[in-house]
């Protein structure tokens, strides 16, 4: 079967629902959304949004509140396993069962109740750049203006990316009866760090590193349980890759990457959601304007800001700045500290 659309998106996620609703707020409304998944999906991620996140949600008019999103306050944070300091959390919320389900299945439900036609259980297949189309899975051949990719890092739109350095992030979601706590760990990972995540009877443990192929990252996951105390169950085991750096944002002048799949992640916490629904937003003006600078403007104000969380990466993770920041930096300049995670890493984002 062949049909011709304006817009294919190509994933359901956060940034492709907002390109696809930012498209038919501007009058756009031939658009097919592919998703290789049934929706309500799991997506790996703690499903953590800030309150600037929370609030650009909240202008597509989804409700936040019955996503079931609240804070939680004590937030402590830790070195090589002890306790150095201790943040009254203001702006990070998280959802009661740690996860994105649900609030990627109210965005999901707001895009169909806007009348965006969505293809669930449906891969691409096939892509003729030259001539502009795309085969699917549902043994459809499907003609297109613009193609936009938001499949993440590693999916189908990453054969035209040179640019592959990820990070990993692997986590594991089960019932406990934990006290509500965010606990961060450092000291874990050579490049990231580890989370304890516990509200309203779920616990996510998890961990991220700068991607290397040569680490055994399930050994060194069943490493950070046993020593926290937990069980280690591969069964209950799931992983993701986010990408590090700004990858190219638009091919053959009709053709773009959001989200993920423009590297649209803070390098340093991996934070990504509301830079993925923003490149979704300018994503959708550059397509309905035919003014591709709009979106490449966005794009290189990220690739400037990342630039600078690259360098507070690499001088984060040396032993001497881990040493200065937990063990002095924590002891006397506690207050510092926490107002630094807050207004900066948390409320900025």
């Amino acid at each position: 079967m062949k049909s011709k659309c304006k817009v294919v998106i190509i994933g359901a996620g956060p940034s492709g629902i907002s390109t696809a609703l930012n498209l038919v707020k501007l009058g756009v409304n031939d658009i097919i959304v592919i998703e290789k998944y049934k929706f309500p999906r799991y997506k790996c991620c703690a499903g953590y949004i800030t309150s600037k996140t929370k609030k650009t949600y909240e202008k597509f008019g989804l409700d936040i509140n019955k996503c079931h999103y609240s804070l939680i306050k004590d937030f402590n944070i830790f070195y090589r396993f002890n306790l150095k300091q201790k943040i009254v959390n203001k702006f990070l919320y998280t959802n009661k069962k740690i996860d994105r389900t649900e609030l990627d299945y109210a965005f999901y439900k707001l895009a169909i109740s806007k009348g965006v036609k969505i293809y669930e259980n449906c891969k691409i297949t096939y892509h003729n750049i030259d001539e502009k189309w795309i085969s699917l899975s549902k043994n459809e051949k499907v003609n297109y203006d613009y193609l936009v990719f938001a499949d993440g890092c590693n999916s189908f739109g990453n054969r035209y990316q040179n640019n592959l350095k990820t990070n990993i992030a692997m986590q594991m979601i089960f019932k406990s009866d934990k006290k509500e706590e965010i606990q961060i760990h450092f000291g874990v990972s050579k490049k990231g760090y580890g989370w304890v995540s516990s509200c309203n009877g779920i616990t996510n443990i998890g961990l991220t590193d700068v991607f290397n192929k040569n680490i055994n990252y399930n050994d060194l996951f069943s490493s950070f349980l046993t020593t926290l105390g937990f069980k280690y169950d591969s069964k209950k085991l799931t992983g993701a890759f986010t990408p590090i750096g700004i990858r190219t944002p638009i091919i053959n002048e009709n053709i773009f990457f959001v989200g993920d799949a423009v590297g649209a992640c803070d390098p340093l916490t991996l934070s990504g959601l509301r830079y993925g629904l923003d490149s979704g937003k300018y994503c959708a003006k550059a397509i309905y304007e035919n003014k591709n600078k709009i979106y490449l403007k966005y794009i290189n104000s990220l690739k400037i800001k990342f630039f600078f969380m690259k360098v507070l990466l690499k001088i984060f993770y040396l032993k001497i700045s881990l040493f200065c920041i937990f063990e002095i930096g924590c002891r006397f300049f506690g207050k510092i500290i926490e107002s630094v995670f807050n207004n900066f890493f948390v409320n900025k984002k």
